[in-house]
C-alpha cells in the first residue's frame, strides 16, 4: 500500500513538473509572437491580411523608409505590415524569426536573404505553407520565393562605373570595391565583377585602371569599424578610389577616411544616405551616392504579396528606380530629412 502511494505521489510529481514545462513553453512561444505586434492588438482582428518586413540592419534609414512605404500601400488594401525590429542585443536570428512567422501563420513576409541554405529553406517551408515570400535589395533566386523587388546588377554596375572613370578623370589610378564577406550577394557579387569588366570596356586609351576586391567580416558590431581600419594602415598608398555597395559599409568608410586625415586622398562612392553621409556629400568629402527608391521598394513588394493572394502568382521581379546624390541635389535630401524629424 505504502510503495503504490509512493509511486501516485512520483507520478503525480512527474506530471506536475510537465505541465510546468508545458506553461513556461506556452508563455515564451505567447511573448515571441506578442514581440511581433507591440501595440498589443492582433492585426488579424482588424486587418484582413497581416504581413511582416524582416530588416537586415537595425535603426536603418533606408529599412525604416521601406517600411513606410510599405505600411502606406497596405493599409490601402486592408492589410497591415508589421516592422520585426532586430534588437541587437537579441539572440534571435532570420532563421529563427522565419520560423516564428511559420507557426504563426503569417500571410506574408518581406525579407533580405542572407544568402544561407539555412534561410533558403525556410524561405520555401513558409511558400509551401501557403505563405508568400518577397525578397528584396538581395535576391535568392534558387528559393521559392514569390517575386525579388530591387535593383539588378546591370544597373549597379553601370552607374558605378560612370562615376568611377568621371572621378578619376581619364588619369590611371587604382580602385577597391568593398563587400560584405559574410553575406553571400549573388546580386553585388555580381555587379562587382560586371564593373570591373566595364572599367577596363570603357576606360581611355592608355589609362591603367587596377580594380580589386576587399572583403570585410561583419559577424559583430564593430567588424565594418575595424575591417576599414585595418584597410587604411595597411595599404600604403591608399587606392584612389573606394566603393561601397552598402549602407553601414559606406558610414564606416567615411568616418574611418576623417579618423585617418585620409579625406582628399582618396574617394568614396557610396550607397544609399543617412544624416552623416548627406553631411559628407554637402561638404565633399563623399562626391556621390547612390540611391534605391525605398518608396518603390515597399509599394511593389506588398502589390506582390496583394497579387499572389488574389491571383496564386505574381511577378518574379520588380525593378526599382537608381538615383544619385551629390552636391548638386544633396539639399532637396537635407531639407526632406529636416522636415521628417520637424514632423
Amino acid at each position: 500500500m505504502v510503495s503504490m502511494k509512493k509511486t501516485s505521489f512520483t507520478i503525480s510529481i512527474i506530471l506536475i513538473f510537465c505541465i510546468l514545462i508545458l506553461a513556461a513553453v506556452w508563455s515564451y512561444f505567447r511573448n515571441t509572437l506578442d514581440a511581433l505586434d507591440p501595440s498589443g492588438t492582433s492585426a488579424s482582428e482588424v486587418y484582413e491580411r497581416h504581413y511582416v518586413l524582416i530588416p537586415d540592419v537595425e535603426d536603418s534609414v533606408l529599412w525604416q523608409k521601406i517600411y513606410e512605404s510599405a505600411a502606406q500601400e497596405a493599409a490601402a488594401s486592408n492589410a497591415y505590415v508589421e516592422y520585426l525590429s532586430q534588437d541587437t542585443g537579441s539572440s534571435y536570428t532570420m532563421a529563427d524569426y522565419l520560423r516564428i512567422l511559420i507557426a504563426a501563420k503569417a500571410d506574408g513576409i518581406i525579407l533580405k536573404p542572407d544568402g544561407t541554405e539555412e534561410v533558403r529553406d525556410l524561405i520555401n517551408e513558409a511558400v509551401d505553407n501557403g505563405i508568400p515570400v518577397v525578397t528584396v535589395l538581395e535576391d535568392d533566386s534558387e528559393s521559392q520565393r514569390i517575386s525579388y523587388v530591387g535593383l539588378n546588377s546591370y544597373q549597379l554596375a553601370d552607374t558605378y562605373t560612370e562615376y568611377a572613370l568621371s572621378l578619376l578623370g581619364g588619369k590611371s589610378g587604382t580602385i577597391m570595391i568593398l563587400l560584405d564577406a559574410e553575406s553571400v550577394n549573388p546580386i553585388q557579387s555580381l555587379a562587382a565583377s560586371q564593373l570591373t569588366r566595364y572599367i577596363e570596356e570603357q576606360k581611355a586609351d592608355g589609362q591603367e585602371i587596377n580594380v580589386s576586391l576587399y572583403y570585410l567580416e561583419n559577424t559583430t558590431d564593430f567588424d565594418y569599424d575595424e575591417g576599414i581600419r585595418n584597410l587604411i594602415v595597411s595599404y600604403s598608398p591608399l587606392p584612389d578610389l573606394l566603393i561601397s555597395m552598402d549602407e553601414l559599409l559606406t558610414e564606416c568608410a567615411y568616418q574611418a577616411l576623417i579618423d585617418y586625415n585620409e579625406v582628399g586622398n582618396t574617394s568614396l562612392i557610396g550607397f544609399y544616405y543617412s544624416d552623416q553621409i548627406l553631411e559628407a556629400i554637402e561638404k565633399g568629402i563623399i562626391p556621390v551616392t547612390l540611391v534605391v527608391d525605398t518608396s518603390e521598394v515597399g509599394r511593389y513588394s506588398i502589390e506582390a504579396l496583394e497579387e499572389f493572394h488574389e491571383l496564386g502568382h505574381a511577378s518574379s521581379y520588380y525593378s526599382v528606380t537608381l538615383s544619385l546624390i551629390t552636391q548638386g541635389n544633396v539639399a532637396d535630401y537635407l531639407t526632406a530629412t529636416e522636415e521628417e524629424a520637424a514632423n
